[in-house]
């Protein structure tokens, strides 16, 4: 267990945005379920024997445990994903932009993918070695995804 308080504190507050927005990805915009598999991440943190010890290492362990966590979620609660329009249909008042709702169609390891890269920032290299896969693949992944992004979006 993590008896440093205050180091959980410093880490919540650098990290949560970032598990918030991989979490938010996984759930294709579902506030409620990324809020809740964001939640999770960091108890599983807070309950480690032993926490990363760098910044990059702890970096590194938030996304792994935050796909993780999303993935077994989804598994386990076979969560029906609603496409936002509907949600609004039904009165739910949503606020979304146009790209992160076009990058929110994206197939899974595209998203992924564009997410790690695009919006956290890590190289190919890195986000090969996240998600488990070759760097050429991670290019394949953001070739293939920009494509479909600027056919949906235009150029």
């Amino acid at each position: 267990m993590i008896e440093n308080v205050s180091g959980f504190d410093a880490v919540y507050d650098e990290y949560f945005d970032m598990v918030y927005r991989i979490c938010y990805v996984f759930f294709r915009g579902q506030t409620a379920d990324a809020e809740d598999a964001a939640q999770t991440v960091f108890m599983k943190y807070l309950g480690t024997d032993s926490p990363p010890e760098s910044g990059e290492h702890t970096k590194a362990w938030l996304i792994v445990t935050a796909q993780n966590t999303c993935k077994s979620m989804l598994r386990l609660h076979h969560r029906k994903a609603v496409s936002l329009d509907e949600a609004a249909e039904q009165g739910k008042d949503f606020q979304y932009n146009e790209v992160l709702d076009a990058v929110m169609r994206l197939p899974e390891k595209e998203r992924m993918a564009v997410t790690l890269n695009i919006y956290e920032g890590y190289t190919a290299a890195e986000t090969a070695k996240l998600m488990g896969c070759r760097e050429n693949t991670v290019y394949s992944y953001i070739h293939r995804a920009r494509k479909k992004l600027r056919k949906e979006l235009g150029e």
